[in-house]
């Protein structure tokens, strides 16, 4: 999603902009958080014994996480 913030006439009305302020903050607050879990579960993953699926769980929970937070769009 590429867009433009133009200037003169045609240009998006300060609510307009609040709008995809707000959606671009709510999409940096889940990919943080996606981040986080990624980065406990291989933290944790350095304790762990090799094989034991820490890290492969992380990764379908950080996606559902993403799911989640792009349906609230």
């Amino acid at each position: 999603m590429t867009r433009q913030i133009t200037t003169g006439y045609g240009a998006p009305s300060t609510p307009a902009l609040e709008q995809r302020i707000r959606v671009l903050e709510v999409r940096v607050a889940a990919l943080t958080e996606a981040l986080q879990i990624l980065a406990a579960k291989l933290e944790a993953a350095t304790l762990d014994e090799p094989g034991d699926g820490t890290v492969a769980g992380a990764a379908p929970d950080a996606h559902a996480l993403l799911i989640a937070s792009s349906a609230h769009r």
